[in-house]
């Protein structure tokens, strides 16, 4: 994946992916290496990020690479752009969400592989910590996000809420907070699983916003609590009331995502590009 990090801190959100498919071609048999800013020519490479490519004139993926959307398909998203579309025509496009490959087909890229995205053993690796942050809120700061932490803070809880903290030092929040609060940024409202899912992997209490997804919030139901947006102030404030909740719910969230196998998930996509 081409990035220049010094320009895009946020190009961190992509790690845990990236680990992910690493882990899970390695079980289904591949070599795997992970780079950042080459394209191995000896290798089929997996981008992650391709959205950033337009920003670098002259910058291309090889012909055979598959480019892998975590991105939503959105109104109101920087990220969609005539010339990050055309990159998504010209190649093999993988994509966490089935909402986003119906919207992809409606503009002209009706060759996407959905792969949802899962767990791996390595994603659980946040060591347990004292409890000394009520709610932890991680993400770009917008106004519609903005008005809920204004009601958390005017609540009189502990709030944290940080923007471009990833690794170790994200890690560390995690662990500290008696609950994580998930909230959409786009229209879309599609289901945060990048996020949402290395929560559950690490068995943090997650409370989100309700999403146009349901299908994924079905498959993990009882594994975190949600709420509409004008709820959520009201569930954070109830579910800190309830710690037994609280550790029920989260131990029931890492049982269903960790039986959501990615080399499971995966597989169907490589049969369907003859790399199996």
């Amino acid at each position: 994946m081409t990035v220049a990090p010094e320009q895009f801190g946020h190009w961190r959100a992509f790690e845990e992916v990236a680990e992910t498919l690493q882990a899970a071609l390695e079980v289904l048999g591949h070599d795997v290496v992970r780079t950042q800013n080459v394209f191995p020519r000896d290798r089929r490479s997996i981008v992650l990020g391709a959205n950033l490519l337009p920003v670098f004139g002259g910058v291309a993926p090889p012909d055979e690479a598959i480019l892998f959307n975590l991105e939503q398909v959105a109104d109101g998203s920087p990220w969609w752009n005539p010339q990050y579309l055309l990159l998504l025509r010209r190649y093999p496009v993988w994509d966490y969400s089935r909402a986003n490959v119906a919207r992809l087909a409606a503009l002209g890229v009706d060759h996407v592989q959905h792969v949802p995205l899962g767990y791996v053993p390595q994603l659980t690796r946040i060591a347990a910590a004292p409890k000394d942050i009520d709610v932890l809120f991680y993400g770009v700061g917008t106004e519609r996000r903005e008005r809920v932490l204004r009601e958390l803070r005017e609540s009189g809880i502990r709030l944290e809420a940080v923007n471009g903290v990833y690794g170790a030092g994200r890690d560390a929040l995690i662990a500290r907070a008696r609950i994580v609060l998930n909230m959409h940024v786009y229209p879309a409202k599609l289901f945060e699983i990048v996020r949402v899912g290395y929560l559950l992997a690490n068995r943090a209490f997650v409370v989100s916003e309700t999403s146009t997804e349901a299908d994924v919030e079905q498959e993990l139901a009882g594994g975190f609590a949600v709420a509409p947006y004008e709820g959520l102030c009201a569930a954070c404030l109830q579910y800190l009331q309830d710690a037994p909740a609280r550790e029920r719910i989260a131990a029931r969230g890492f049982e269903l995502y960790s039986a959501r196998r990615q080399s499971d998930l995966l597989a169907p996509a490589l049969a369907g590009i003859g790399a199996a």
